[in-house]
């Protein structure tokens, strides 16, 4: 209870005195207050684009494992075909799940050119053949119907799954059971997608594709779309665009690729026409990228807190020196060496922490302007609250501890004897 009322009493004389010179404490606490709305904002800013591109990358499955089919030159290609390359197949992918212990489902997609009647204009369905297992090895939630079954991939049977999009701009013609032309035949309809939050943006060499603007067909029914549209190799083993090779777990996905890499390397003779991209290394390698952008942007923003708290020691060292002779009235009364160091640092330490509150709530009015002017995605975290306050807070002590230091070690009398 002492100490509480001993505690008080100190911030009580700390705030006095900085209330007589309410100009002067304004101006010394204004280089904390832009470096904590720094931090706050380049925090804030950071850990967002964080969670952005960490988000895009999980979306891909931290579990799988992505080949995609690279784009040959008419020369590069004739090349592949001489090792014996039928390029990227589903043959693969059985050699993958034959030859990968941990590897439980591998699922085949090749995108393709055609056009879609029945949509409205403005939506431009992106048209795939895919594997049956391709939407629960991806999670691709299903609002109403079902998705394709082993024996529509079988019988290559005219169905298809629609995205939410394309079935709100079909209007009551996207529903289950009507059919949407593709080309020149007529699918029908028998599975539409839940609505997906999508970002669909490059992640490295592998497409965040959009699903609610995408259209489903079995993958051994892409021949018949058209002419123009048709794949390569056989009906048993079509020619894919990429493969995703899913892996038992997590922890086992680093360990799995040394196997897929020299399975692929054998099936294709050692032709470079496949690209191997796994998602969770994208994911350590944005998390080691973010670290380091954290890094810079934290370190820059300090040295404005660093400028603020050698303005705030400058002030207390003028302040000091006006009041030499209260410090010796102080010092002939009782007050001790450490009475005077606390009171000088209670001071500063008051300056910078109602700089870094004040700091907080700009940073906030920041972080605001940037989401709603540059569109920039922010997230602000405890850490990027709790971390420039007490920086404000560390800042106020180490620069009051000179000027503190001063004044405790004035010789009483002197400082009495001071005009």
């Amino acid at each position: 209870m002492q100490l509480n009322s001993k505690l008080f009493k100190v911030i009580t004389l700390a705030v006095k005195s900085l209330l007589q010179h309410k100009l002067r404490a304004t101006l010394s606490i204004l280089g904390v207050v832009c470096g904590v709305a720094a931090v706050l904002s380049m925090l804030s800013v950071g850990e967002g684009a964080k969670r952005e591109s960490l988000s895009q990358i999980e979306q891909l499955g931290t579990r799988n494992i992505y080949v995609k089919s690279i784009p040959l030159t008419e020369m590069q290609e004739r090349k592949s075909r001489a090792k014996l390359s039928q390029g990227l197949t589903l043959y693969d992918a059985q050699r993958i799940i034959n030859g990968c212990r941990d590897v439980q489902d591998v699922a085949g997609l090749r995108e393709l050119k055609a056009s879609v009647f029945g949509a409205a204009k403005d939506v431009t369905p992106l048209i795939v053949s895919c594997t049956p297992n391709y939407a629960p090895l991806l999670k691709i939630p299903i609002g109403n119907g079902r998705f394709i079954s082993d024996q529509d991939m079988q019988e290559s049977k005219l169905i298809c799954v629609i995205g939410h999009t394309v079935a709100n701009s079909m209007g009551v013609s996207g529903s289950i059971g009507n059919y949407l032309r593709i080309e020149n035949s007529l699918f029908k309809i028998v599975g539409i997608l839940r609505r997906i939050e999508s970002k669909a943006e490059k992640s490295g060499a592998i497409s965040l594709r959009n699903y609610n603007d995408m259209v489903f067909i079995p993958l051994t029914a892409a021949n018949l779309v058209n002419k123009a549209a048709s794949v390569s190799g056989t009906i048993a083993s079509p020619e894919v665009t990429e493969l995703i090779v899913g892996v038992s777990t997590v922890q086992q996905v680093l360990k799995s690729v040394p196997a897929v890499k020299r399975t692929l390397e054998i099936t294709h003779g050692g032709a470079d026409d496949y690209q191997i991209v796994v998602p969770q290394e994208l994911l350590n390698q944005s998390r080691k990228i973010q670290r380091t952008f954290n890094i810079v942007l934290g370190s820059i923003a300090f040295i404005s807190l660093l400028v603020g708290g050698i303005g705030i020691m400058n002030i207390m060292l003028a302040t000091v020196s006006e009041r030499t002779k209260e410090i010796g009235i102080r010092r002939a009364f009782g007050a001790t060496y450490l009475d005077i160091i606390i009171q000088f640092l209670a001071e500063s330490t008051i300056l910078t922490f109602t700089g870094g509150i004040i700091g907080i709530v700009i940073g906030f009015g920041g972080v605001w302007l940037i989401s709603a002017i540059v569109k920039w995605n922010t997230a602000i975290t405890m850490l990027s609250l709790v971390l420039p306050l007490l920086t404000s807070i560390l800042v106020g002590i180490f620069f009051g501890l000179y000027p503190a230091y001063a004044a405790a070690k004035m010789d009483p009398i002197a400082a009495l004897r001071y005009e």
